[in-house]
This record gives C-alpha cells, sequence and structure tokens, in this order.
C-alpha cells in the first residue's frame, strides 16, 4: 500500500509467476498501470507500459503466468463516471 483514504486507495502490487487473484469488483473503479511483466485477465494481456481503466462496477479475474508488477488506484472513479473500460 502507498495511500489509502476514504475516496481511494493507492498501490503497488507485485504478482509471482502463476498468480491468480481471484474473480472481484471494483465499485469504485480501478486503474491499472503495468510496470513489469505481464498482467492478464479474462478481457486480454497487457504487458509492461500498458495503462487500464477499468468503470465503477467492474469485474475480473486477474492474474499473470510469468509475474507482474503493477501500479493500482482504486476507488477514486464516482458512481456517476460511466466512461467504458480503456484497454
Amino acid at each position: 500500500p502507498l495511500y489509502a483514504s476514504p475516496a481511494g486507495r493507492v498501490a503497488l502490487v507485485r504478482f509471482a509467476p502463476g498468480t491468480h487473484g481471484g474473480r472481484h469488483s471494483h465499485p469504485g473503479g480501478e486503474e491499472i498501470f503495468v510496470l513489469e511483466g505481464t498482467l492478464a485477465d479474462e478481457h486480454g494481456r497487457y504487458p509492461k507500459g500498458s495503462w487500464l481503466r477499468n468503470p465503477p462496477g467492474s469485474e475480473h479475474s486477474p492474474f499473470s503466468d510469468e509475474g507482474c508488477l503493477f501500479y493500482i488506484k482504486s476507488g477514486h472513479l464516482g458512481a456517476t463516471d460511466t466512461a467504458a473500460a480503456t484497454r
């Protein structure tokens, strides 16, 4: 964890090779920037340098076959933000 408040959380997350994060939802949305390796979910694969923006209420099951490091900011996108996920 890097920062937490009622308005959202920020963290650096490292997935070891073979990690499966489990299905979960993001009521307040999330943004992810992949710093190393490749992050994946049922929607696609996101190599180093990828930025994802998942809107409030989105769900996914992230995993990494090779391992990865990513920056994540979550809970900060308001319920009125209806933009589609950008991949």
